[in-house]
């Protein structure tokens, strides 16, 4: 398998789907020191591989998943485009440099200035600072990113009228119902104004973690609203749609009383 132990890959216009797994591939041959090959006719094989990829796009690369410390993002924009004013000066720069590296010497140079070339304090080929290292591009994609599925999140949860939700259905909703990266909820969730709780319900003998919208607080097995009216954690979670809070059809629902293993 030579095309994986020791190439540069290079791929215009890469759309993947979060999660998928193709997506899972290539997060394996970027990672990844070790493949198992397997060709037509042969034993399988564990092989070394050392892959650099470049990808190029006109779009946002919005198939990278928030925080991915696997690719560095760089807007390449200027004016020598086709349609650009320096079009034509553009085109003269290109020719020299294929004219140049048909030169072995141009090469050897090129070659040494490279490799005398002095790396940026902090820099490590083997992990990426998403914070201190990021680029305005790749600012920009995280934040598009996180807008996408904080308001398909916001918008699901207003549909359903939850006010509260374990956390194990929140990862189930994003992956899913969104087909996002379950992992982005510890970061989208404090953002739509939901905390983190723990609470019992159903009988169970220990507390289970959920997240509660603002304005919203559990106890006794209940999840109150802002106008004291509340409503059993289990029927809350069970139902598709369940009631809002604040409804007046909601306020003459008859509460029976606690069973002991309710009690929070």
């Amino acid at each position: 398998m030579p095309v994986l132990t020791s190439k540069l890959v290079i791929s215009e216009e890469l759309n993947l789907r979060q999660d998928s797994s193709q997506s899972n591939a290539l997060k394996t041959c970027i990672t990844e020191t070790e493949t198992l090959s397997e060709r037509k006719g042969a034993e399988a094989e564990l092989i070394q591989q050392a892959c650099c990829f470049l990808f190029t796009s006109d779009h946002l690369p919005l198939w990278i998943e928030p925080r991915d410390r696997r690719c560095y993002l760089i807007e390449v924009d200027h004016e020598g485009h086709a349609a650009g004013p320096k079009a034509s000066e553009f085109a003269s720069l290109v020719g020299r440099l294929r004219t140049s590296m048909t030169d072995d010497a141009f090469i050897v140079a090129l070659y040494k200035d490279l490799m005398h070339r002095k790396l940026s304090k902090g820099f490590s080929a083997k992990t990426l600072n998403v914070v201190e290292d990021s680029t305005p591009l790749m600012a920009r994609v995280q934040g598009a990113l996180e807008m996408t599925v904080k308001s398909l999140l916001r918008d699901y949860l207003n549909e359903k009228k939850m006010r509260a939700v374990p956390e194990m259905e929140i990862a189930r909703i994003v992956r899913e119902d969104l087909g996002s990266n379950p992992n982005a909820t510890k970061h989208l969730l404090p953002s739509l104004g939901w905390q983190k709780a723990k609470a019992k319900w159903n009988g169970c003998a220990y507390s289970r973690a959920i997240w509660v919208q603002d304005g919203y607080w559990v106890g006794n097995g209940f999840i109150h609203g802002p106008a004291r009216n509340k409503q059993r954690l289990g029927e809350h979670f069970e139902k598709a749609a369940p009631a809002p809070l604040l409804d007046e059809e909601f306020s003459k629902i008859e509460v029976q009383p606690v069973a002991e293993g309710d009690l929070y």
